[in-house]
């Protein structure tokens, strides 16, 4: 029975390690970098989305489709339940619940008046990638990508982004752990944790 279990173990270790994003080695070109981030607008990533909030606390495979700035966002329990399930159109955000439908021209709006969570996704779109928006202020980790972000609008004001993690997609170095923290209110958080980029 142990040995059954330690190969098993064995196992989950050794595809940990295969799947562990290649890390950046030395100094990166951070304006050639953003420029090439920049031109990707098809993008799809798969992880987990933890959000921590006074009163309440998510945890959620998230799964996010982008053809920017068009997208769709959904967010499932580990049952395979869906929690959101939001496409940002051309006309605005669209979510559906219970046999509704809710529609605003901000997705990060929408998103608070269905579920009461403030996941400033409009922002996001950007910071995922590890791309500063204007305005945005920011410091620099040993390679040259960046280590944290502190926003310029003001409808996102309070928070501030962390990156813990890169790996090489493609010929881009792209974060794989951010964190989101209310500066405000600092037991309010949001970790995203990506397993999967795919770049089209």
């Amino acid at each position: 029975m142990f040995r059954q279990v330690f190969i098993v173990l064995l196992i989950l270790f050794l595809s940990a390690c295969a799947t562990r994003p290649q890390a950046p080695q030395g100094q990166i070109n951070l304006p050639a970098q953003l420029i090439k981030l920049d031109a990707i607008k098809k993008w799809n990533i798969n992880g987990k989305l933890a959000l921590r909030e006074p009163e309440k606390s998510v945890s959620a495979n998230l799964r996010w489709q982008v053809s920017d700035p068009l997208f769709t966002f959904r967010l499932s329990n580990f049952l395979g339940v869906t929690l959101v399930d939001m496409e940002q159109t051309a006309d605005g955000a669209r979510l559906e619940a219970d046999d509704e439908v809710y529609t605003d021209p901000s997705a990060t709006a929408l998103l608070y008046q269905t579920t009461g969570w403030d996941i400033p996704l409009d922002q996001l779109l950007s910071w995922v990638k590890g791309v500063p928006r204007a305005g945005d202020e920011y410091t620099l980790n040993d390679n040259g990508l960046l280590k944290q972000l502190m926003p310029g609008c003001l409808q996102c004001a309070g928070w501030q982004v962390d990156y813990a993690q890169y790996g090489q997609v493609d010929e881009v170095f792209l974060p794989h752990n951010i964190k989101l923290t209310n500066t405000a209110q600092p037991e309010q958080w949001i970790k995203i944790r990506i397993s999967q980029w795919t770049l089209k």
